[in-house]
């Protein structure tokens, strides 16, 4: 039975992700990419593009991904706020379990402005994550629990922005008590 063709590309598309993943945008050659998708040249440029356009398509797949677990970490929380706290443990948890900083952080670490195209994408991603914290956010001062006087937007930010961080400094000490110390920290000044 032949395989499915769709599920080809994705595992196909995940293995360079977790290429670019390891080594970088700048440091992944095609020769590489050839390599660990096991396609020649060719198919990789039929099916995903140049390695720009491969590239973009591993930060779609994953910002979908990140997305998704944003949307539902939660689900279950009985109050927006427990869910406004219980994402920003899980996403930054789940960076923690998987021992590295997130692709899209270590992308814009890596390139900053550099490639407008992939720039562009992480911005509008950026946006995706933030509308996802506002809710949440707004959610939370209907309900009295979150008192902080900042706008939802601003506060949207800086949950997003403080997280990143927080990949970052994992990956330097590799001390979990820090990090959920400075998690506690953030979510407690949320409720002032």
């Amino acid at each position: 039975m032949p395989r499915n063709k769709e599920f080809e590309y994705e595992e196909k598309l995940e293995k360079a992700r977790d290429l670019f993943w390891e080594k970088g945008y700048h440091a992944t050659s095609i020769h590489d990419i050839v390599d660990r998708m096991g396609l020649n040249r060719s198919s990789v440029y039929n099916s995903y593009g140049n390695k720009q356009q491969l590239f973009l398509k591993c930060l779609e797949s994953y910002a979908a991904l990140k997305a998704t677990q944003y949307r539902h970490a939660g689900k279950n929380a009985p109050s927006a706020f427990e869910a406004l706290s219980f994402t920003i443990r899980d996403v930054v948890e789940q960076t923690m379990k998987d021992k590295k900083a997130c692709l899209i952080v270590r992308t814009v670490f890596e390139l900053g402005n550099e490639e407008p195209a992939i720039s562009s994408f992480i911005k509008k991603n950026a946006e995706v994550l933030e509308s996802i914290f506002r809710e949440l956010v707004i959610k939370a001062k209907a309900e009295g629990e979150l008192k902080n006087e900042a706008s939802p937007d601003m506060l949207a930010r800086y949950i997003l922005t403080t997280c990143s961080s927080f990949y970052m400094r994992y990956v330097l000490t590799g001390n979990k008590k820090e990090v959920n110390e400075m998690i506690d920290f953030l979510i407690g000044s949320l409720r002032k």
